[in-house]
């Protein structure tokens, strides 16, 4: 729901309230105003821990995806499914969706656009989060009867917008503890790009905004009580506290270093929590969309409607997925970055189109959200020109929620479970049903190698590091390369290996080090000279470095074995 949903002549005017709520008092309640989700903070306040350390690490995430699936597919059936709404959205269902695909596919190439798009997505995504709570406390309060002059509607959309303010400033200044990027979008290739506004002035915006947001929160629900009873306001206040709970008491919490022992308002665990937001803000959004879908269209049900939102949902997150994974269209596997880019550009796209469909200012959507009156009949869904069309659609979404699911049995069972109880086989047969739902990982193949590495197998291993920085160099595995390499005795091969970890990793100091050792077994005195040099230069404080200079400068003894180095 759009974040400016009621700022317009029409919300002044009286309206005939509908009913009072949507579904009833106990759904609206749990899932619309987010009291479900502040039992499941309080629960998560006493059991974070145990919470998260008995989950699979990518669990979570894979739940906000898979949860989330069905909040993108309503939009998307909301904006394609009737030819009316298509050309009545047309400049953003068709050329912003030409626009964001296209920088998606540029960007898969471009590590630079790619890191920019990342960091609009995460600028935008809590201003998308407090639009919803701002859009749906206004649609309680009208369909209340709650009269809402200017000024007090200006003041709830204050609060909300100052709410958005400190968040803002927890992304992009240099204040400690203000975290809010969530790890998933930390990627080896993609990057938040913070405007790092210096904490000597993020500091007192920070401050500032987080003291307006409680003023203007105060006075609006001063004037509300003034207006209407506390009942009557009840869900609007609830979606207040929401919005506080998602973003201004977690951001305020980590800025000022309080409750800081308990895990959703560490800073140490910010990320982790935002994934809890999300699946927040995907079930309210999916509890909205669903009551209109049913009161504006030839509805086909609950179950029906759902699957099929699930189903265009997960198709516009698979899909490019598929088609963009390294060996096809792509170059970067989806852990090391891939799947960072389609999170950015899919909820890009459903920002762009939400923004676009949901205004309490439209008539036709104020009269089903406010005043409860149902448009079956003048709104029927198009009969589609191609009957075979719309069951390939559902059966492509419906192959890409079984990839997603697929993917994550996998990354736990024939990965991470079967590396802990070390079976080779099982983890070899993981790696490649990953390789053919295109989710391949450079970080898959590097763990096994380092599994065979222990296990006794070097060919093996080599094998694994090499499919590794084949799909996506890092440092780690050309590392774990060069190190079999050496023990093999290749020193040539070993020392080029090592080459490109110190390409990788120019300003580290161990990686220099190492550099040089192998160097000097490959009778190269003047390159290992240079990398000392660049350990030292680096590190100045560690001896090792400047002793195994000296002695080479000397012509004495040569650098210590490479084990050192990291010790």
């Amino acid at each position: 729901m759009s974040a400016n949903a009621d700022l317009s002549p029409m919300a002044s005017l009286p309206v005939k309230p509908g009913a009072r709520w949507l579904f009833g008092p106990v759904p609206d309640l749990l899932l619309g105003c987010g009291v479900g989700y502040a039992i499941v903070l309080a629960f998560l306040c006493v059991f974070g821990s145990d919470v998260r350390e008995g989950l699979a690490p990518g669990l979570l995430p894979f739940l906000t995806v898979l949860i989330g699936a069905p909040h993108y597919g309503a939009t998307l059936l909301r904006v394609y499914e009737r030819r009316e709404d298509r050309r009545a959205y047309a400049i953003f269902s068709v050329w912003a969706t030409l626009l964001l695909a296209t920088l998606f596919v540029i960007s898969t190439r471009s590590v630079w656009l790619g890191s920019l798009v990342l960091t609009v997505y995460i600028t935008w995504s809590p201003w998308h989060y407090t639009g919803q709570n701002y859009g749906l406390a206004v649609m309680f309060l009208r369909r209340r009867g709650v009269a809402l002059d200017a000024t007090t509607k200006r003041l709830i959309y204050s609060s909300f917008l100052l709410s958005y303010a400190a968040t803002f400033l927890a992304i992009h200044s240099q204040a400690p503890g203000a975290s809010y990027t969530p790890p998933l979008y930390i990627a080896d290739s993609y990057r938040v790009i913070s405007l790092g506004i210096p904490n000597a002035i993020g500091g007192p915006l920070f401050n500032g905004a987080l003291a307006a947001y409680c003023v203007t929160l105060l006075l609006a629900v001063a004037r509300l009580l003034r207006r209407a009873s506390l009942g009557a306001i009840a869900p609007a206040l609830l979606l207040a506290t929401t919005q506080a709970l998602w973003f201004s008491i977690p951001v305020a919490m980590r800025r000022f270093g309080l409750l800081s022992s308990l895990e959703p308002f560490s800073p140490q665990y910010a990320g982790w929590y935002f994934f809890w937001a999300a699946l927040g803000h995907s079930i309210q959004y999916v509890w909205v969309t669903s009551y209109f879908a049913r009161s504006a269209t030839r509805f086909p049900g609950f179950p029906a409607y759902l699957a099929k939102a699930l189903f265009a949902g997960t198709a516009i997150w698979g899909l490019p997925a598929l088609l963009f994974a390294p060996g096809l269209l792509g170059r970067i596997p989806y852990d090391a970055g891939l799947g960072a880019l389609i999170a950015s550009v899919v909820n890009l796209h459903h920002f762009v189109l939400d923004g676009a469909i949901w205004k309490l200012r439209d008539g036709r959507i104020a009269r089903i959200l406010v005043r409860s009156e149902r448009a079956a009949a003048a709104l029927p869904i198009d009969a589609p020109r191609r009957r075979w069309l719309a069951p390939a659609l559902l059966a492509v979404g419906a192959l890409c929620c079984a990839t997603m699911v697929l993917a994550e049995f996998e990354t736990e069972f024939g990965l991470r479970r079967a590396y802990a109880r070390v079976d080779v086989p099982r983890m070899r047969s993981a790696l490649a049903r990953l390789d053919w739902i295109g989710r391949d990982s450079a970080n898959n193949h590097l763990s096994f190698g380092r599994l065979l590495a222990a296990q006794g197998e070097p060919g093996g291993a080599i094998r694994e590091y090499q499919q590794s920085v084949k799909l996506y160099p890092t440092v780690g595995a050309w590392v774990s390369l060069a190190d079999l390499l050496e023990e093999k005795g290749l020193i040539p091969q070993a020392r080029e290996a090592f080459e490109n970890a110190i390409e990788l990793a120019p300003d580290s100091a161990p990686i220099a080090y190492r550099g040089a050792a192998l160097a000097t077994k490959a009778n190269d005195p003047e390159r290992a000279r240079v990398l000392l040099e660049r350990a030292v230069a680096i590190d100045p404080t560690r001896k090792l470095y400047q002793v195994a200079l000296e002695n080479l400068r000397a012509r004495g003894a040569t650098p210590p074995p490479a084990s050192t180095a990291t010790q």
